[in-house]
């Protein structure tokens, strides 16, 4: 059987500005953002590409109710919340969990990437699975542990 997730992020997810994915990636942009006092954070592109990010505790819960009910597993299952959200809607949410108050101004001379990456998460809910962290929460712990463990 296998589990095929979307993008994820959460705790020692590599937060590295050179080398990390996009929300590890903006939630250190913006909290140096905050602790410098900028008025504004650059976002590439206008913004509008849509995306799709889990909490990794959620697959990690997912994996484990897997082991105790695979032969109710499909052959293979996307996994991922079966909704996305715009760059856009991402930084507001990670300025709003760091509490940057900041503007945002997009960068229309870097790449945007493809417009959407989404996943069919019909047969997890034929499965009965819902990921249960909203992406509050998730981003919220997420950069609680990046404050407590990382910095």
């Amino acid at each position: 059987r296998t589990l095929i997730p979307c993008n994820l992020y959460g705790y020692w997810d590599d937060f590295d500005p050179l080398h990390s994915h996009m929300i590890p990636g903006v939630i250190r942009k913006i909290h140096e953002a905050k602790l410098k006092g900028l008025a504004q954070v650059d976002i590439w592109g206008d913004g509008a590409a849509r995306r799709e990010f889990m909490f990794a505790g959620d697959l990690a819960q997912l994996v484990l109710l897997a082991c105790r009910r695979m032969n109710e597993l499909p052959q293979y299952l996307n996994v991922g919340l079966g909704h996305d959200f715009s760059i856009n809607e991402y930084y507001r949410q990670i300025a709003e969990v760091v509490g940057y108050e900041g503007v945002f101004v997009h960068d229309r001379t870097k790449p945007v990437g493809m417009q959407q990456k989404l996943v069919d998460t019909t047969q997890q809910a034929n499965f009965g699975w819902t990921p249960p962290t909203s992406l509050a929460e998730g981003i919220a712990k997420t950069y609680g542990h990046f404050v407590r463990d990382v910095l």
